[in-house]
């Protein structure tokens, strides 16, 4: 172990420059994806709603031309509800209101640390402290709107009130844990091995039964079901070898720490003494990389994130029974801290990048005169969310439309030119003409002419439909 007071004092310089440093730049960088998805229910929360809006929920109440994909998205009756909780939102929506973007950054930075700071008083040991600041693309979270950051922080205070024996508030942080990342229900099994188990399962367990019934029956009550959203809109496992492997090696860049857990583990397996939870730890890692949703759109491992302090524990565990001379240990942190800041300048230009590219496309989405925008990739609708503050109408084609589907939509809702966003080669087209069934007259839309995106860092193009006069349709 390390006992140096300069060199532990040195490393924990090193990690609160570090971030301190990711933190500045990233103020400026623009929400994507399901970032911008949690940004925009910031914004709902702030007008006092827990619901998404949808302006043609009436004309379309099956969700067809919703503006999200549909795993993000969750009806019940004619409420449209996030499938990520309002949790965060609901935390995090009066900083935003006092402080906007950059108060949340702030305060995430503050809870990362302070997750920094309860690691350390449960086991009290510098070398796991600073592994668990170093050891994994969690803190790239710390600038960007996500809920990472708070996940992370509710996990830590779990082992902080475990280890203090506060066991009812354990339990329900426990819960909100499992109702927020569904994923995280593993860590019950992982509980005993770590903790002084005997004197308090029985009572952990009790309370947990008990605010679990709670949450089934108002999230029953809500949206008519028993499990969280999140395991509903993705109940479907698709088991795909490339994805699997694609999870793996972001396993093994961004959270090095595995790599050492597994290293060390050989090192038991060789002195044939191999330990249960080690064991049970990597057969969980394998279940998540098999189970994860992730169809390979994120590049950072966030669904086996939950495991880090796991691997942590267990490496305490390998190291009390294994003795390693401290200029060893010095010169691994070293190399881990070195590979990880070489990772965080990484992600930082990627995330910056992406940022200028989304910042670029919203600026030329915003300077279409027309209202409304159809995008046949999700990625674009995402970046347009903005602009339904605009009253901009934003339409989704998710799969391959029939020909009259989309075209009695836009009839309905009385919507007589729109503009069509894409990146060809297109996987759904939009015809032209675009032909409206039941019509007695004027029934088509037609493309008029097609223009690349200006400024976009993409080779997007924008094709304008129009219908010159009003039509009459029997529906």
């Amino acid at each position: 172990m390390i006992q140096s007071k300069k060199a532990i004092g040195f490393f924990y310089g090193v990690g609160f420059l570090t971030f301190s440093f990711l933190l500045f730049k990233t103020i400026n960088v623009v929400s994507f994806s399901d970032f911008a998805l949690f940004e925009w229910q910031l914004k709902q929360i702030i007008q006092g709603s827990l619901e998404l809006p949808y302006q043609f929920l009436k004309s379309d109440p099956s969700l067809e031309f919703y503006p999200l994909p549909n795993v993000f998205f969750h009806l019940s009756g004619t409420k449209i509800t996030s499938t990520f909780p309002n949790l965060y939102p609901i935390l995090f929506s009066p900083i935003y209101v006092l402080l906007g973007k950059i108060g949340i950054q702030i305060t995430q930075f503050v809870l990362f640390f302070l997750s920094i700071w309860m690691f350390y008083q449960i086991k009290r040991d510098h070398l796991s402290t600073v592994l668990l600041l170093f050891g994994s693309s969690i803190p790239i979270y710390i600038g960007l709107v996500h809920d990472t950051i708070l996940i992370f922080f509710l996990e830590i205070c779990i082992f902080y009130c475990l280890h203090k024996k506060l066991i009812p508030l354990a339990s329900v942080l426990s819960v909100s844990l499992v109702w927020i990342r569904p994923e995280v229900v593993f860590v019950f099994c992982l509980f005993p091995f770590y903790f002084e188990w005997k004197q308090i399962w029985k009572q952990f367990f009790l309370w947990s039964a008990l605010f679990g019934i709670s949450f089934v029956c108002v999230n029953y009550i809500s949206f008519g079901t028993v499990f969280p959203l999140r395991l509903v809109k993705n109940s479907t496992v698709v088991w795909k070898p490339e994805v699997i492997l694609y999870l793996f090696r972001l396993l093994l860049e961004q959270i090095p720490i595995f790599t050492l857990f597994i290293l060390l583990c050989l090192l038991r397996s060789f002195e044939k003494r191999v330990s249960v939870h080690s064991l049970l730890l990597l057969f969980i890692t394998c279940l998540i990389l098999i189970l994860s949703p992730n169809t390979g759109g994120h590049n950072t491992p966030r669904y086996l994130y939950f495991l880090v302090p796991f691997y942590l524990f267990s490496i305490q565990l390998i190291l009390k029974e294994n003795y390693i001379s401290e200029k060893l240990w010095t010169f691994v942190l070293s190399m881990i801290i070195l590979f990880s800041l070489y990772q965080f300048n990484s992600q930082m230009k990627e995330l910056i990048k992406i940022s200028k590219f989304q910042s670029n496309t919203l600026l030329a989405l915003s300077k279409i005169p027309n209202d409304t925008l159809v995008f046949n990739n999700s990625d674009f609708s995402f970046v347009a969310l903005p602009l339904l503050e605009q009253n901009k109408n934003l339409v989704l084609l998710r799969k391959n439309p029939d020909k009259s589907q989309l075209s009695s939509f836009l009839s309905k809702n009385q919507i007589h030119s729109f503009v069509f966003v894409e990146l060809p080669p297109s996987t759904i087209p939009i015809p032209n003409p675009l032909i409206i069934p039941n019509c007695k007259s004027n029934c088509q839309y037609n493309g008029i002419k097609t223009d690349p995106l200006p400024n976009a860092m993409l080779p997007i193009v924008t094709t304008s439909y129009s219908r010159s006069n009003d039509s009459e349709t029997n529906f």
